[in-house]
């Protein structure tokens, strides 16, 4: 294949140094009380990576963020609902996504019980969840 890996995301901004957001897109859903890990410390290559909302009128990123190899990056307060998370190697420039997954907030006596989900990426198909290509139009 012809990928080259890119110096910059796909805005422009720079690869942040250390797992962390990307500048310049829109961290939206934050007003939940769910999290979301994203272990890459398996992999020894870095990743592109975005949370992305599923609902029937259109899916979109609510949260677009850079793991370097070897590292884990947790997101904080998102709201309930249900999302999928898809990826780019950069080293391969190969596409993968997640199965879906929902997020919960329930009400109970003494509080709000919520999600604290954690995906771990592989290189080998043999991760903690299914993952499927993805082609360059739905990433």
């Amino acid at each position: 294949t012809d990928y080259t890996r890119p110096d910059s995301a796909p805005n422009g901004e720079s690869w942040p140094s250390v797992a962390g957001y990307v500048k310049g897109f829109k961290k939206l859903h934050n007003d939940g009380l769910s999290t979301v890990t994203i272990d890459n410390s398996q992999n020894n290559s870095d990743v592109f990576v975005k949370l992305v909302s599923i609902n029937r009128l259109e899916s979109y990123p609510v949260r677009v963020f850079f793991i370097p190899a070897f590292s884990k990056f947790k997101i904080n307060k998102i709201r309930a609902g249900l999302y999928d998370i898809r990826y780019r190697d950069l080293d391969s420039g190969s596409l993968s996504k997640s199965e879906s997954f929902t997020l919960e907030e329930i009400e109970t006596y003494d509080g709000i019980q919520y999600s604290n989900f954690t995906m771990t990426l592989y290189k080998t198909q043999n991760g903690n969840m299914q993952t499927y290509g993805l082609s360059e139009n739905e990433f």
